[in-house]
């Protein structure tokens, strides 16, 4: 049995035998490499098929996976990232993680948070956990969702601030128009707690029937007053996820204040300032819906003109103060006098217009006429005086005096001119004479247009002579009209027209060139003569006026010392004009108050005015020798107007004691018949002429 033939058969038995598990076992061995190999790429696919990074630590803190996102946000690829310890790769989202490596490793707990590089912008979201041996970090870009989320909490900030602090209300109800929520600032304002209207009808904000609609499907704009609050709403339906109204969404903004504003803009654009009354744009719209009404009924009704017979002379003596308490004094009695259902307006200066809406005979527009006129014949309280003012009163009726508005209202201005010209306080109602006057008046009107381009404008020229050398130092330019037909008309009559009809902005600057040529000329002579130029209000309200006169001035060479503007007291309250005159005064134009005089109240204004001279009123100057009450008044206007530098002329000097007093007083220049009369160009020029030395006085008429 011990043979070597036996022993060598169990060796190769053996040996087969060994050769056969060698076989098998690297057929095994290669099985489980290849599953190992294929688990290890499938879960790689697993990995891969994650949208977040992922990436796996061993033990020994080295990554042994990671996928393509990991690859990204580490900005490091595979073959970089494999067997590198965490602690060698330069990258927050690796190196600093390490703590949270090794703290989910200890404990078993996974790590959740979320971190913010500011140099790139973004935020990533981050979950380190333990698994078996290895811990797995899971990185998820979450910048978008960041600013998402920031911008909503911005957006929410924004919408609390406006909610708390704008004068509106935010809120919304649901279908049977109750609160479900609300806030803003003007909740306050309104009296309302937003704690309170939760859940209750919508009444106490917008009444409940506006919000039918709206949850009809129908957007609602609309205003209520609340109180003495007004509010603005904005509503809209508001729709649930299937697109159903559910309820209403607005806003209610607090327009109180536009509300206010739109009727002070109103209240000023057709209500006059000084008395409250309407004015002449407010009438017109009330005479316009009259007239329908009154061809509708087949009715009658009245319009009066009351116009103030001496107002303009307590304006010149007491003051715009005294006027403005005669003004509104007139405008009360006026409204107690009239019934209830009669308009009066007042559309401008001292005139009045009532508006009799129903009358039936001709009788009861005289028996209201003459109640005016009585009324106003009383005295009336201004200027600490009793003044007695009257009134005269024109009327028209339609249909009777005229078939339209235009018609009515210029036949009622020409009743009233009709009492004037009949001494005044007394009542006229239209006839057919008086459309003779009024068409008389037109024609005067039409030839104005036409008075320069037919040469029959004239400059007449008024000396001024400095007090202390008795020389003619310069002249007032005063506009005459030779009419072709008529003759002379005389400026009382024809200024008032060209004024009326806006004529007068064309003849102010006739006048200021012809006498701007007059200055060159006398210049030549007597460098340092000057002329005085009268603007009326109207003109001065021209925008391109400081251009024009800058302009002349050039034309004719002549330096802005060589001329006077000369401007009435009442235009300086008109703050419009201001600016314009504050223009022509850098130019150096000397711009003058003429006929000063309107008592010590107006006094305190000269030292705002843009003014460097004035000339004190004729009547002041008449009986200043006499009267003490003239002389006062003259001496405080001469020592305020020292006082503030302004150069000051009297006018109307026609005696040697005038001269005398205005004189003692320090006036500088004086004006009058005493030192010559209106003259032609060429009798001024000839008088300078002759007598280049200084002048001694001019005789009366000279």
């Amino acid at each position: 049995m011990n043979s070597p033939l036996a022993i060598l058969a169990v060796t190769l038995v053996a040996l087969v035998a060994l050769a056969a598990y060698a076989v098998r076992l690297r057929w095994t061995r290669g099985l489980a490499r290849r599953a190992c190999a294929d688990g290890l790429a499938r879960q790689q696919h697993v990995l891969e098929a994650v949208a977040d990074g992922i990436y796996v630590v061993g033990d020994d803190q080295r990554i042994t996976q990671a996928n393509a996102e990991a690859q990204r946000l580490l900005r490091r690829s595979a073959g970089s990232l494999a067997g590198r310890a965490l602690d060698e790769i330069v990258h927050p989202l690796a190196s600093e993680l390490l703590p949270d490596v090794r703290y989910a490793r200890r404990t078993g707990a996974m790590v959740e948070r979320t971190q913010t590089f500011a140099e790139s912008g973004t935020t990533i979201e981050l979950r380190v956990k333990p698994a078996g041996r290895d811990v797995i970090v899971s990185l998820r870009d979450v910048t978008e969702r960041a600013r998402n989320e920031a911008r909503m909490r911005d957006n929410d900030q924004r919408v609390r601030l406006v909610a708390q602090n704008v004068d509106a209300v935010l809120w919304t109800t649901d279908r049977d128009a109750r609160f479900t929520s609300i806030a803003g600032g003007a909740l306050a304002d309104l009296g309302l707690r937003a704690e309170q209207l939760v859940d209750e009808p919508s009444g106490a904000l917008i009444a409940e029937h506006v919000l039918r609609e709206v949850v009809a499907g129908t957007p609602v704009r609309a205003e209520t007053a609340r109180g003495e609050r007004w509010l603005r709403h904005h509503v809209e339906p508001l729709r649930g996820a299937g697109g159903a109204v559910v309820g209403a969404v607005g806003v209610s903004l607090d327009i109180t204040e536009l509300k206010r504003t739109q009727q002070e803009l109103f209240d000023s654009a057709h209500r006059d300032r000084l008395t409250g009354l309407p004015n002449r744009l407010s009438l017109d719209q009330r005479i316009g819906e009259t007239i329908g009404d009154a061809r509708r009924d087949d009715r009658r009704f009245a319009l009066l003109f009351v116009d103030l017979d001496r107002f303009k002379t307590i304006n010149d003596t007491l003051g715009h103060g005294a006027g403005d308490d005669v003004l509104r004094e007139v405008a009360l009695r006026l409204q107690a006098t009239l019934r209830g259902g009669d308009v009066i307006a007042r559309p401008g200066g001292d005139e009045f217009i009532i508006l009799v809406p129903r009358v039936v005979h001709a009788a009861e527009v005289e028996s209201v006429g003459q109640r005016l006129v009585r009324a106003l014949a009383l005295p009336v309280a201004a200027g600490g005086r009793e003044l007695f003012v009257n009134a005269s009163v024109g009327a028209a009726i339609f249909p009777d005096h005229g078939p339209t508005a235009e018609a009515i209202v210029a036949h009622a201005d020409a009743a009233m001119y009709r009492a004037k010209a009949l001494g005044g306080n007394r009542f006229a109602l239209y006839d057919k004479s008086m459309a003779a006057v009024a068409s008389e008046r037109l024609v005067l009107e039409n030839d104005l247009r036409h008075a320069i381009a037919r040469d029959e404008l004239d400059l007449l020229y008024q000396p001024v002579v400095d007090v202390a050398s008795r020389r003619i130092v310069g002249c007032e330019a005063l506009a005459r009209w030779n009419h072709r037909v008529r003759g002379v008309v005389p400026p009382a009559t024809f200024i008032p027209i060209a004024e009326e009809s806006g004529a007068i902005v064309a003849l102010d600057r006739w006048v200021l060139r012809q006498a701007c040529a007059t200055a060159a000329r006398i210049r030549a002579h007597q460098p340092g003569f000057r002329v005085a130029v009268n603007f009326s209000p109207r003109g001065l309200r021209e925008p391109d006026l400081p251009d024009v006169i800058a302009a002349v001035l050039a034309e004719h060479r002549l330096a802005g010392g060589a001329l006077s503007v000369e401007v009435t007291e009442h235009v300086l309250l008109d703050d419009g004009i201001l600016p314009a005159l504050r223009r022509i005064c850098a130019l150096g134009v000397q711009v003058t108050i003429d006929d000063f005089g309107v008592g010590f109240s107006s006094l305190a204004y000269l030292k705002r005015l843009p003014v460097s001279a004035l000339k004190i009123d004729r009547a002041f100057i008449r009986d200043v020798a006499d009267d003490a009450y003239d002389q006062a008044i003259v001496g405080s206007i001469v020592s305020v107007a020292k006082t503030l530098g302004l150069h000051v002329t009297a006018e109307g000097v026609e005696t040697d004691a005038q001269l005398a007093f205005v004189a003692s007083l320090g006036c500088d220049e004086v004006q009058g018949f005493r030192f010559g009369a209106p003259m032609r160009v060429a009798s001024l020029e000839e008088s300078l002429a002759v007598r280049p030395s200084p002048l001694r006085l001019l005789e009366r008429g000279a």
